[in-house]
Parts: C-alpha cells; structure tokens; sequence
C-alpha cells in the first residue's frame, strides 16, 4: 500500500493526466454534437454554449472558462482509482471522491451553462452517478483479485489459486446486471414521448463505455478466456433488444461486443508491456 506523500504524489500525477483529456473531451462531445445536428447550425460548429458566449462577454473568454472547468473535471475523474491505493476504508473514500466528483461537475455545468433546465443537471448527474457505480464496481472486482494476487504472493494467504473461470466470473454476472436489468431500470424513470435515457444514454454512452472499461482488466487476468467476453456482451443484449426496444436496436449487440473487444486488446498490449518491463 502506498504511504501519505506516495498519495499525494499519485494525486498530483493523475490529475495532471486528467486535465488536457478532460479538455479534450468536452471539446469532442461539442464537436461531435455539432457536427451530427440536425438542422446543422447556420453560424458552423461552436465550441460552447450560446448562453454561455453570451453570459461571459464573447465566445473566446467562454472557450477559455470552459477548458478550466472541463480540465478540473478531468483531473477529478482521473483520481477515482486513488482510494484502491490506500490501506483501509475504500469504499468511504470512493464515496468521498464521488461527492467531489458530482461537485466539480455541477460546478462546471452552472458555469459553462451546460444545463439550460434543473431537470437537465438532475438527469446528468443522474447519469454520472451511474456510470461511476458501473466503473467503481469493475475496478472494485479486479482489486479485490490484485489483493488476493498479493497476500498470496507473500505467504499471507494458503488459498489455492482459483481457476480463470472463477476469475472471469464476476465481470461476467456485471455485463449480466448492466445488459439484462438496467435498460428495465432506465425505462422507470424515462420520459414517455422521448426516452432519452434508454434510446439514446443506455446504447451510445453507458453500454460502451461499462463494456470497454470491464473488458480491459478482464484481459489482463484471463488470457485466453476474455476471447469470450466480447460474444457475451454481445448475447446478453439480445433479450432487450426484443423485449424492451425492436429489431432495430439489433446494433446494441455490434457496439456492445465492438467496445469488449476493443477494451480487451487495451487489457493485453498493457500486459505484455508490464511483462516486459
């Protein structure tokens, strides 16, 4: 486990990482945004909000703002695996680091007006939530097994090692939560006339990003069984596909196994590259 400074240390680094990719991702998001609108916008793809151009002045002094919030809300997001880093009460200091989290982010949102209604920042925030569960739950699975990994190594625990279908087990009966019950779960709470959260977050946002981010620790503790992962995402999106949406929704199965893939190939090339270090 790491000592006080190593943490802070740790802290500073990850932060520093965070800060030009959260930059980088806003930036994206708004240019994608704008790029797919429809009708396009007359005035060409902007980089910020009208309201927030108009709120600071000029379009240029609201970019700037916006890469400072988007930046620290990069660098916030970045440090979420620290609390695994400490000896004890990780699951207090996850918790503590979500607060900060949905801080920075409301923060951010009310200066760069990224929320024109309350209901927009309940709904977002909402989702960050979420997905950080979703996130926090896979790290929490392969740390619990990098635990185990290391008492074992060092003569504190006589447990035989488990077999790799015991290790891929847990990611599995995740995809099976995420993929089986929570598009049901998103359908509660969706508006009627427009499901935002199950028609365009669950398939383009949370269902990609939970299968790429648990498909690449999954790859680097199973070797040869991650193969699998992929056509099981994929599977598992079947049955709402056909109960809860239609036949149309069939490339919720290509963006599910796409993401496992591309997660897993991530999980290999960073463990051979640890291997050869």
């Amino acid at each position: 486990m790491m000592e006080r400074r190593e943490i802070f240390r740790e802290l500073a680094r990850r932060a520093a990482i965070g800060f030009p990719r959260g930059v980088a991702l806003v930036y994206l998001v708004f240019l994608l945004g704008g790029l797919f609108a429809f009708p396009a916008p007359e005035s060409g793809v902007s980089v910020v909000t009208a309201t927030m151009a108009e709120h600071w002045g000029n379009p240029v002094t609201a970019a700037l703002v916006q890469v400072v919030w988007s930046g620290l809300l990069g660098a916030v997001l970045e440090t979420a695996e620290v609390p695994f880093h400490l000896e004890r009460r990780t699951a207090l200091w996850s918790g503590v680091h979500f607060l900060l989290t949905a801080t920075v982010f409301s923060l951010a949102g009310w200066q760069c007006r990224w929320f024109p209604y309350q209901e927009t920042w309940l709904c977002l925030l909402g989702l960050l939530l979420l997905c950080y569960l979703l996130m926090w739950a896979v790290r929490y699975v392969g740390w619990q097994q990098d635990v185990r990994a290391i008492r074992k190594g060092v003569g504190l625990q006589e447990e035989p090692e488990r077999p790799v279908w015991q290790r891929a087990l847990p990611y599995g009966l995740l995809a099976a939560g995420v993929e089986l019950l929570l598009p049901w779960l998103l359908q509660l709470v969706d508006a009627r006339d427009v499901p935002v959260l199950t028609g365009i977050f669950y398939p383009f946002l949370i269902l990609p990003l939970f299968c790429f981010f648990s498909g690449w620790p999954l790859a680097k503790r199973c070797r040869l069984l991650w193969l699998s992962y992929p056509v099981l995402c994929g599977v598992l999106t079947l049955p709402c596909v056909f109960l809860l949406y239609n036949s149309s929704a069939l490339f919720q199965a290509w963006v599910a196994a796409i993401s496992a893939l591309a997660g897993g190939i991530l999980g290999v090339f960073l463990r051979k590259k640890g291997e050869n270090t």
